[in-house]
């Protein structure tokens, strides 16, 4: 399931105004080291919120500017859901605005906002120049279409409009899945004298909750989680997409580092060999040479490392390979991690990529199945790719058909994913159906605001059918497949079912005003016997709207008050005793004629004879030629 809490960050030349633009939009100033104030400019990552209109609140990162500081910068950018790409209006586009455009794109951040700022230090004429060059620099990157906005973080000029953009984009936005393992990459750490060592970061995926049991890796660590602040506020729950400081119980600040990650145990692999899908940056003068040193960057993740080019003798601009990355630290990654690498003297970007997995080992180049095996890879990991599949519950013939994954690859990994108690197995005549847990529980909280939803709608129905219900989701699945999609939500008491009707649980109870008018009616019925008042007077008299007496009549039937005998509605209770009487009648006087039991029951003909067949039907009496019997006397003879 994926949750709407989404991280802006901030990128661009060193001095052209990120942070005081975050000041403008906040309020409050990300530079917290003295050097950072003493030299007006960011060295370390800052972090900042503030609210959108509509009350959403929306967390914001600034990330240092200076070449020197490019590893802080990565740091932030792993994070971004949307960037503002700051742009000075007196300088234009800069070396470093360059490279953090190309670092995005290898991020694979899909959306942006270009911001021109110091817009009161240039005028029109100028800064119709520096759009058109901006315009140029971004076009091929993922910011070619995105909005421009012209602000002045002085005098407050486009602000207003700037929030507002920052609000159409995220709305625009994909969330992060809280369905996934839980994965904080670390970016600070220190300690708070009476609480010990806090950890913060923004939460890739699933979701940390106090008390919960975590590890903290590379390194093995388990632990527990004693606190957690979200924008300064202290909750018991962080979600993925959320930026959150961690109390964690019984490590040091030694302990830990940037780069390590807070995770859910034994959910992620560590290792210090990659495979990867590589690619050298276009614009890029230089080649990737096997056995390349590099310095390489993953989430907050630093470290040294060597290129092992596997299907390419180099690498040129442009180009992509498969390849391996052999580090000389263990860093946990997991497949489809996006990367970046940069030469490692001079320090320059020159490329990066894609995770593929954590390797064993270091593979031999040139080797056709090795290949072969990488570009499976890169299709997707099996797991991955099968959990995509599992949003309604399928045989492993059905996954072969959706996935184009081989029998034996996808039986390991639902062993896997069955282990891990990610699935659920529902039989169907002998067959196991596998599904996504997480999509299970989803679909039974749709399934159960759907059933409530009609419930609201048609109170008196209560019950929703199953073909209704499956209709009105648009479900594609067999009827017979539904059916124990259903029993399964039941069994997980997400529903109540009763034959084939579903109900929400909690049980949606019926209004007052309603209720009120169900008493009248009742007391109606049960004053006149057998013999029913007239529905449109009734009606009027419970204050019923004009042509809802049949809905009324159903719901009381449904709940065993009323019965419908031809075309009238009589009390059970009504029914059941002139049943007692006429049975004490034939038990003494053997038979009755239409006239006899019609005095019996002080009703009319019209009633009588209805109520006969009735009893007829049911067999407890029994006519021959102009008279009634009771059945069980009749048929004894």
């Amino acid at each position: 399931m994926r949750q709407d809490y989404l991280l802006v960050g901030t990128a661009g030349h060193v001095d052209h105004g990120k942070t005081q633009l975050i000041q403008a939009l906040t309020g409050i100033s990300t530079d917290r080291l003295k050097e950072e104030k003493e030299r007006g400019i960011s060295i370390e990552l800052g972090f900042a919120h503030f609210d959108l209109p509509g009350g959403k609140r929306v967390g914001i990162v600034d990330v240092p500017g200076h070449e020197r500081f490019i590893r802080q910068m990565l740091a932030g950018a792993s994070g971004m859901d949307v960037v503002l790409l700051v742009i000075a209006a007196d300088e234009g586009v800069m070396p470093q605005t360059q490279e953090h455009i190309d670092i995005l794109d290898l991020l694979e951040i899909k959306n942006g906002i270009v911001v021109i700022t110091k817009l009161d230090i240039v005028d029109e004429e100028w800064l119709l120049l520096v759009e058109q060059d901006i315009r140029e620099n971004i076009k091929g990157s993922f910011l070619e279409k995105a909005p421009v906005c012209k602000v002045s973080s002085v005098t407050g000029e486009g602000i207003p409009e700037l929030i507002q953009t920052i609000k159409e984009v995220l709305e625009k936005s994909q969330g992060r899945r809280t369905d996934l393992p839980a994965r904080m990459p670390i970016d600070r750490v220190f300690t708070i004298q009476g609480f010990g060592t806090v950890v913060t970061g923004t939460l890739h995926s699933g979701f940390l909750q106090k008390g919960q049991e975590v590890a903290v890796e590379p390194g093995g660590y388990v632990t527990k989680v004693r606190n957690i602040q979200v924008h300064s506020n202290t909750v018991t729950e962080v979600l993925a997409g959320q930026r959150a400081a961690i109390n964690i119980a019984g490590l040091e600040v030694k302990d830990i580092k940037r780069g390590m990650n807070v995770v859910s145990p034994g959910r992620f692999t560590i290792g210090n060999i990659l495979d990867v899908q590589l690619m050298n940056l276009p614009k890029e003068q230089r080649t990737i040479k096997q056995r390349q040193r590099i310095h390489f960057y993953l989430g907050t993740t630093e470290c040294i490392g060597r290129i092992h080019l596997l299907n390419q003798k180099e690498l040129s601009p442009g180009e992509t390979c498969f390849a391996q990355i052999i580090l000389e630290e263990s860093v946990l990654a997991a497949f489809g991690d996006r990367f970046v690498v940069r030469y490692y003297s001079p320090v320059a970007t020159i490329g990066g990529g894609a995770v593929l997995g954590v390797a064993p080992s270091k593979r031999k180049r040139f080797r056709e199945e090795i290949i072969q095996e990488f570009r499976i890879k890169a299709k997707g990991d099996a797991r991955d790719s099968i959990r995509k599949e599992l949003i309604y519950p399928f045989s492993v013939k059905e996954i072969i058909l959706k996935t184009g994954l081989g029998k034996e690859q996808i039986e390991e990994a639902l062993t896997e994913l069955e282990k891990n108690s990610e699935v659920v197995i529902l039989m169907e005549d002998n067959n196991s159906l596998y599904w996504l847990k997480s999509s299970a529980e989803r679909w039974g909280t749709r399934i159960s605001n759907e059933a409530a939803k009609y419930q609201r709608e048609y109170p008196l129905r209560g019950r929703i059918g199953r073909e209704e219900l499956k209709h009105r989701l648009k479900i594609d699945i067999s009827l017979k497949r539904w059916q124990l999609v259903l029993e399964w939500e039941a069994a997980s008491q997400m529903i109540k079912m009763s034959g084939g009707f579903v109900e929400s649980l909690p049980i949606i109870k019926l209004p007052e005003k309603i209720l009120s008018q169900i008493e009248c009616l009742l007391k109606k019925w049960d004053d006149a016997g057998l013999n029913p008042p007239e529905y449109q007077e009734a009606s009027a008299g419970c204050g019923i709207p004009g042509g809802k007496f049949e809905e009324y009549a159903g719901y009381l039937i449904a709940k065993g008050f009323w019965i419908k005998v031809g075309e009238y509605y009589f009390s059970i209770a009504a029914v059941e005793n002139a049943k007692k009487e006429l049975k004490n009648y034939l038990m003494e006087k053997e038979q009755a004629t239409v006239s006899e039991v019609r005095e019996l029951w002080g009703t009319t003909r019209k009633y009588t004879v209805p109520l006969l067949e009735y009893f007829d039907s049911v067999r407890f009496t029994k006519r021959e030629e102009l008279v009634r019997r009771l059945y069980e006397v009749q048929t004894k003879r």
